[in-house]
């Protein structure tokens, strides 16, 4: 009995033994099989989020497709080729969003010119040249050097007429690109602004002579000859011009534009002349449809714009563009009833009726001149658009129309905060508050700004400055700190150094403070928006001959109220402080003429 136990007992620890290790194993391969199947399945459901994005894009629906490109960047966050097809379509319907995948996509990969270079055209086709410039200063050397890069920072630096910097980048890439046509013909393009008659000349010969040699830049080449000669009030070379880049057979309709301005500004011709030369020339695109008609209404033309949209045939694809420049037609004619009736309908993208019905009410109200209640009631229509952003752009297009400038104000601040990265809005609001010399609100901007994005150098050392320029005290607070983590993630960068010199100065530290700006070249020494700055530190070090100099050169500045604040505070220390008492001389120290005070020579 007691042999039959003992047997019984081994079998049940075999048994038990046995299942273990068949747990074990189907626990391991249930593991393994989710650790293989999660990132495949991870990648399926990526990829499949952003094809259904590019079939919204097609079907020109930008509310789902931005869904599908946020469920593919959610998936599998930092994947780099998924950022870059996300910001290729979000380039491609004109989102601002793409600069902000680019900047990323720059951070991940710091060694890659050609995404550094992307992420310049991307911010330059927005206009948000800050983030261009932010973005060539933050390429380490050996990636500034490259062609990509170096192509960039020529692009930036003709889009913002800097000549000398082109000409550098334009030195540096025929160096590495001597038979590079189009790199000679931007160069050449550049020149054609130069102020020499002798090298305007040159330039456009040059034009001229690689446009004949080279078919693919002949309308390249007319458009810049236009461009060129209109800037310089040179009508007849632009006429000569702009009639060329019409004649070539990849003309576009903003080409015969230009031309029929010329025609009526210049010319002075009748307006129903040019208007017959132009109708026949406009496709029946949406595109061209649309120009057409914003040209008109820059020209006052409405009856015009009226009359020719009811000539267009009833072709779906159309439908959009036309039903959006009526809208147009109702608010230049300031009839507001009809507008909102046709937003209701959708003229304008799409907008909740409550935010229609609050938009109608905010009117009636500003009838009885009650600006108060008129401010609330536009509260509550931007709440009812659930911080959707084609309803708030549609606000904020009607607030300027309406000609209600606080409501406008306050719309850019529900799409600086719902949306950061819509920068255009931070920029309206930061030049409105320059405007006013607002300091409080430009720093409420920047500190918006830098609480969406922290990784952006240039936004944390705005708000630092603009934050000590409205608390000047000696305290060592995070507006000091922020500037010496700047000046020492960067040290020879010259608005961090003169910055963390300044926090410097303002905690008292008038040593330190002199030795940083002694460390700036000295053509940064005379940045105009620098003076009031450098004021203050040479005034609070009792430098006063420096602080003649700089003030003097800062008189006629465009500061801030608190900038100039900085110069007259530097100038009361200085008064304020008495001069030092004379050394006193005694026949057994006193030197002789010419010697040392040991005597020796």
């Amino acid at each position: 009995m007691l042999l039959l136990t003992r047997r019984s007992s081994r079998h049940k620890q075999l048994k038990l033994i046995l299942w273990l290790i068949t747990a074990s194993i189907v626990a391991f391969v249930g593991w393994k099989s989710w650790q293989l199947g999660v990132p495949r399945y991870k990648a399926w459901k990526q990829q499949r989020a952003l094809a259904q994005a590019k079939e919204f894009i097609a079907a020109r629906d930008p509310q789902n497709a931005q869904v599908a490109l946020e469920v593919a960047l959610k998936t599998i966050p930092g994947d780099v080729d998924a950022l870059r097809v996300a910001a290729d379509m979000l380039e491609q319907v004109g989102a601002a969003q793409a600069v902000r995948l680019r900047r990323d996509i720059s951070r991940l990969r710091p060694d890659s010119a050609e995404d550094a270079a992307l992420l310049v055209y991307t911010a330059m086709s927005f206009r948000d040249f800050n983030t261009a410039r932010d973005a060539l200063a933050a390429m380490t050397p050996e990636v500034a050097g490259r062609t990509p890069a170096l192509r960039a920072a020529l692009a930036f630096a003709l889009a913002t007429d800097n000549r000398p910097i082109a000409d550098a980048a334009f030195d540096r890439l025929k160096a590495q690109l001597p038979d590079d046509v189009e790199l000679r013909f931007a160069h050449a393009t550049l020149r054609l602004k130069h102020p020499g008659d002798t090298q305007r000349a040159a330039a456009r010969a040059e034009v001229e002579r690689l446009a004949a040699e080279h078919p693919q830049l002949a309308l390249k080449a007319y458009r810049a000859l236009a461009s060129t000669a209109l800037q310089q009030r040179d009508y007849a070379t632009a006429r000569r011009a702009l009639e060329s880049a019409g004649r070539h057979p990849e003309a576009v309709l903003n080409d015969q534009l230009q031309l029929a301005n010329l025609d009526l500004l210049i010319d002075k011709q009748p307006f129903p002349e040019v208007f017959a030369r132009l109708t026949p020339r406009v496709g029946k695109t949406a595109a061209e449809i649309g120009q057409f008609v914003q040209w008109l209404l820059v020209q006052r033309r409405v009856s015009e714009a009226a009359s020719w949209l009811a000539t267009l045939p009833a072709d779906a694809d159309i439908q959009p563009v036309v039903a959006a420049a009526r809208a147009d037609l109702s608010a230049a004619r300031s009839e507001w009833d009809e507008l909102l009736r046709q937003l209701e309908r959708g003229a304008w993208g799409p907008l909740p009726e409550e935010t229609i019905r609050l938009v109608s009410a905010a009117r009636a109200i500003d009838g009885q001149g009650r600006p108060v209640l008129r401010a609330e009631t536009w509260g509550l229509a931007l709440q009812s658009t659930k911080g959707q952003l084609g309803a708030l752009r549609t606000l904020h297009r009607l607030a300027v129309l309406f000609g209600w400038q606080p409501e406008s104000e306050t719309t850019l601040w529900s799409i600086a905060r719902a949306h950061p990265n819509q920068t255009w809005s931070h920029q309206a609001l930061f030049d409105l508050y320059h405007a006013q010399r607002n300091t409080a609100n430009m720093r409420d901007v920047m500190n918006t700004l830098r609480q969406a994005d922290p990784s952006v150098a240039r936004y944390q050392h705005d708000w630092a400055v603009l934050a000590l320029l409205l608390d000047p005290s000696a305290t060592w607070n995070a507006p000091k700190r922020t500037l010496e983590e700047l000046h020492q993630a960067d040290p020879a960068n010259p608005n961090y150094l003169a910055s963390y010199a300044f926090a410097l100065a303002l905690a008292g530290k008038k040593k330190e403070s002199l030795e940083m700006l002694a460390r700036l070249p000295e053509p940064e020494l005379s940045y105009p928006p620098r003076l009031p700055y450098l004021a203050y530190i040479y005034g609070a070090a009792g430098n006063a001959p420096a602080l003649t100099k700089v003030a003097a050169a800062a008189t006629s500045g465009n500061y801030l109220p608190e900038e100039f604040g900085l110069i007259r505070r530097a100038q009361e220390i200085v008064t304020a402080r008495p001069p030092p008492p004379p050394k006193e001389k005694s026949a057994k120290t006193a030197p002789a003429a010419g010697g040392s005070p040991s005597g020796k020579p």
